[in-house]
């Protein structure tokens, strides 16, 4: 089933902490940053991404589905605000991935057999929450879906995998 998936992470959030805290007014006057007082914003430009720094000086890194572009944005945009980029700590954030598994969806037998399954009408989609790979995947009738709240992208696509296997076994998938 894996094989049939076609998968793909449509962006990722990073978390690049300075050695040093970046002040707002430094994003500003040096980084070329608009700030609405508490938060700084940079649209970067290549690759494209949204950096915001916080209030707390780290650098939120949105748009981006690779950690070494993310790494290397952050990196620029310290040095161009004259600080070092040593001792940068860089974590992941949650993906979004997207996927498509070329069958129908049947919401209801699905609902019915899986405890950890629901019709989400507001979305007319399956909501799984899918805890043994903390995360919900959401499941389009058209087989398209979505993981949203997870960290990896390797466990991102093994819950869906794992999924449809499941809803195959069930004759959830048409």
């Amino acid at each position: 089933m894996s094989g049939e998936i076609q998968f793909s992470i449509e962006t990722q959030s990073f978390r690049a902490t300075p050695s040093e805290p970046v002040s707002i007014s430094d994003a500003v006057d040096l980084g070329g940053a608009s700030t609405n007082g508490e938060y700084a914003v940079i649209e970067h430009e290549e690759p494209r991404a949204m950096i915001v720094i916080g209030p707390d000086g780290t650098l939120l890194i949105h748009g981006i589905s690779d950690i070494d572009a993310a790494t290397m944005i952050a990196e620029e945009i310290l040095l161009r605000m004259g600080m070092s980029e040593s001792g940068l700590i860089m974590e992941q954030g949650e993906v979004l991935a997207s996927f498509s598994i070329g069958k129908a969806v049947l919401f209801e037998l699905a609902a019915a057999r899986f405890s950890s399954a629901d019709h989400d009408i507001r979305l007319d989609a399956l909501r799984i929450d899918a805890q043994r790979h903390n995360c919900t995947i959401l499941l389009f009738s058209n087989g398209k879906g979505v993981v949203m709240g997870q960290s990896s992208r390797k466990v991102a696509e093994m819950a869906a995998s794992y999924w449809m296997s499941r809803l195959e076994e069930e004759g959830a998938l048409a």
